[in-house]
């Protein structure tokens, strides 16, 4: 689902699987700019069992902050509000259906990591179910 998540990311964006933008986690190697989209859990509906709630974390990473900010905003621009979202299928995956995606906050700073690179921070619900 991360994955899918990320492609229809990256066909109304600028940013890059691979390049700017990684699902699940920022490769080690890698110390550019970007943004990355971690699965934080979520929650299943007891009723409807092909609906969840998941909850996706943004980190956006940046040498400066301007830019690390900049990136979170794309993003939350993109995602906070949008509905009746069908994802792309990606690796012959399952296809989800968005009914609607809520920004928990607006984006925020988490500091600088240990490289001294800008982290900005913002989460999400995807209320979404199987297509």
């Amino acid at each position: 689902m991360i994955k899918a998540i990320a492609q229809y990311i990256e066909n109304e964006t600028d940013f890059v699987i691979g390049t700017d933008l990684w699902p699940g986690f920022i490769p080690a190697s890698d110390e550019g700019d970007g943004v990355a989209l971690i699965e934080s859990g979520g929650v299943p509906n007891f009723y409807l069992t092909d609906a969840k709630a998941k909850a996706v974390q943004v980190i956006s990473r940046a040498s400066d902050y301007q830019t690390a900010r900049d990136n979170a905003q794309a993003i939350f621009d993109l995602l906070h509000g949008a509905a009746g979202i069908m994802l792309p299928v990606v690796d012959a995956g399952e296809a989800y259906y968005v009914n609607t995606i809520e920004a928990i906050s607006e984006p925020q700073s988490l500091g600088q990591d240990d490289k001294g690179l800008f982290i900005i921070s913002t989460n999400y619900i995807f209320r979404m179910q199987d297509a």
